[in-house]
């Protein structure tokens, strides 16, 4: 496993002087995509958005006293119902992206801090995926399950929300990343993500630590900011126990805890089911910070990855791996 990377060294003139800025460009271990990572301090304060939390409220389709009104049926699976536990309710995404599109709210509550997460929000949440990913038809599917919270980072409703897609066609990301495994797993006769494990844990630059059957460390080729990833022991997200699900979902909280810590209140998460798509594929979740969201927030996806398909950050994984490691164990 290689984790390869390039420095180049920008000189700028400024201030009666030339300042010299390194830039890294790091290569995916698995899929050869590229990273660059600038060393710069940027200002994360955009000021406080709470009248838009306010006005959003009043017409919101998730809040409580409006879903069972407006919230789509999917009629297939679900025979046109809403399926509840606890905070969460499932339904049809009256925007779909796939074959089977759904939407759950994940929380009561329309707006909460990344502090305010907790543990059962995304296990009630995981628990019904599973009901529905075990009822589908026999075949090959690609299931993802994703993120978007407030609008840096591409949410048009701000109440907290995932959505699940069920496809015969993969994402772009998806392919690269089956491809990139069966390729390993042929080469070298193992999962990739488990000799992941096995290397961050040596080299200890990365690795964070563990939560249930589950294990985290901080990506070597970021796809933005504070880009973290969980690997479950259980392969299948379909057949995972409620102590994988616990494990995936306390990793997840603690994650949220650590961002609001350091300035960020956005964030995208993606996990990647392995079901149905060979033994050479694991499911794991990856997550990242945006761009705060604020009065005067701006979107840190540029041309760079709209259209040359490459991440650009400021932060090192090793440093935020560090952070977070330390204080893992109190989030």
């Amino acid at each position: 496993m290689e984790f390869r990377r390039e420095v180049e060294i920008a000189k700028i003139y400024v201030n009666g002087k030339i300042e010299e800025n390194p830039v890294e460009i790091r290569f995916d271990p698995l899929t050869l995509q590229t990273s660059r990572i600038i060393k710069k301090s940027i200002n994360l304060n955009f000021g406080g958005f709470e009248e838009e939390i306010e006005s959003t409220r009043s017409w919101c389709p998730f809040c409580s006293e409006r879903i069972e009104n407006l919230a789509a049926r999917e009629p297939i699976i679900m025979k046109s119902e809403l399926w509840k536990r606890g905070e969460a309710i499932m339904f049809a995404n009256l925007m779909p992206y796939s074959k089977f599109s759904l939407v759950l709210r994940v929380t009561e509550k329309h707006y909460l801090k990344l502090s305010e997460f907790k543990t059962e929000h995304f296990f009630d949440a995981f628990k019904l995926i599973q009901e529905f990913f075990s009822r589908l038809p026999e075949g090959k599917i690609y299931a993802t399950i994703g993120m978007n919270y407030l609008k840096s980072a591409g949410s048009s409703i701000m109440h907290p929300h995932i959505q699940v897609l069920f496809s015969e066609n993969s994402t772009d990301y998806f392919a690269r990343l089956e491809w990139g495994a069966f390729s390993f797993a042929e080469l070298n006769k193992k999962d990739f993500w488990m000799a992941l494990v096995e290397e961050e844990k040596k080299n200890k630059e990365r690795f964070i630590g563990t939560t249930e059957k589950t294990y985290w460390l901080a990506t070597f080729a970021p796809k933005g900011f504070y880009h973290f990833m969980g690997i479950p022991e259980e392969r299948n997200f379909v057949d995972m126990s409620d102590e994988q699900l616990i494990g995936l979902s306390k990793g997840i909280t603690k994650i949220l805890k650590f961002y609001e810590r350091k300035g960020f209140n956005s964030f995208n998460f993606s996990i990647f089911c392995a079901d149905r798509i060979g033994s050479s594929f694991r499911t794991n979740l990856q997550i990242l910070a945006r761009s705060p969201f604020g009065k005067y927030y701006w979107c840190d996806v540029f041309f760079t990855k709209m259209l040359q398909d490459e991440s650009v950050t400021f932060f090192m994984p090793e440093d935020y791996a560090k952070e977070l490691r330390e204080i893992w164990e109190k989030l």
